[in-house]
């Protein structure tokens, strides 16, 4: 598959037939031992095939992290949490479409172990109490929080939290119907509700819709009654992608979904 080391038989069969591969980058294995690709490690447990956060990249993430934390002994604990929550969101966010619950909950242990350290070093005098209602906090039923408060120029304050990967949900992703054509008008529906489940996973979706709902005044543009969290709403294109439609906001109108089946 992937990686190293390729049998000459192999490569021999390809490079007859024009499929030139790099050895360096090639190997053939089993799907019972797996392989890494792409930061991900595909391999068959028991039968079951799933691909994990690979122990290289793993190792790398924790690597950066602790460079970070190693870098920055003497900086405020606000500074050194905005240096980390990128770190952590971008990583976790990565691998939220693999099986990594798991994986996320040790990084989020190693990272609080490093955090302990990075604290007790800067008050070697202090006792483990101190340290501990010093820099970390109780955040409803959360205890250890790496919190501190932030006081900015005008007076008022500002709380900043470090991010916990295992917070990060998993997304798994959903395969297309295999008759399913983005170019057939009765698939509309199937495909613009793939579309906004994919647009209410990411910020500028949700502010899109956003948008959408304050220009209709947060009402239904079929039955005209409030769109709230509690009532199941979609989004339609008014003029379908199939005609040429953007995915604008202004081509957008929100409805409830029992309209839209009425309709």
């Amino acid at each position: 598959m992937l990686e190293r080391e390729v049998k000459p038989a192999v490569v021999e069969f390809l490079t007859r037939r024009g499929l030139v591969l790099s050895p360096e980058k090639t190997k053939i294995t089993h799907i019972n031992e797996g392989f890494d690709f792409l930061g991900w490690n595909i391999r068959k447990y028991n039968g079951k095939l799933l691909t994990k956060p690979s122990k290289a990249n793993i190792k790398k993430h924790l690597d950066k992290i602790r460079e970070v934390i190693k870098g920055n002994k003497t900086a405020k604990q606000a500074n050194l949490i905005r240096l980390l929550n990128p770190v952590l969101r971008g990583w976790a966010n990565y691998h939220s479409h693999v099986v990594a619950k798991k994986t996320f909950a040790r990084i989020d242990a190693n990272v609080w172990s490093m955090l302990w350290r990075w604290a007790a070093r800067r008050h070697p005098e202090k006792g483990a109490r101190w340290v501990k209602d010093r820099y970390f906090k109780t955040r409803g039923t959360r205890n250890w929080v790496f919190a501190a408060t932030e006081e900015k120029e005008d007076g008022t304050k500002r709380e900043l939290t470090l991010l916990l990967e295992s917070d990060t949900p998993i997304r798994r992703h959903v395969k297309i119907q295999a008759d399913a054509n983005p170019h057939d008008r009765q698939w509309e529906q199937y495909f613009e509700a793939r579309w906004g489940k994919k647009m209410l996973n990411s910020v500028c979706g949700r502010r899109k819709f956003y948008r959408v709902w304050q220009r209709q005044d947060g009402l239904c543009s079929v039955c005209q009654n409030s769109i709230t969290t509690s009532t199941p709403w979609g989004v339609r294109h008014i003029v379908k992608r199939t005609d040429g439609g953007s995915d604008a906001a202004s081509n957008l109108q929100m409805q409830h979904l029992n309209c839209r089946r009425n309709l």
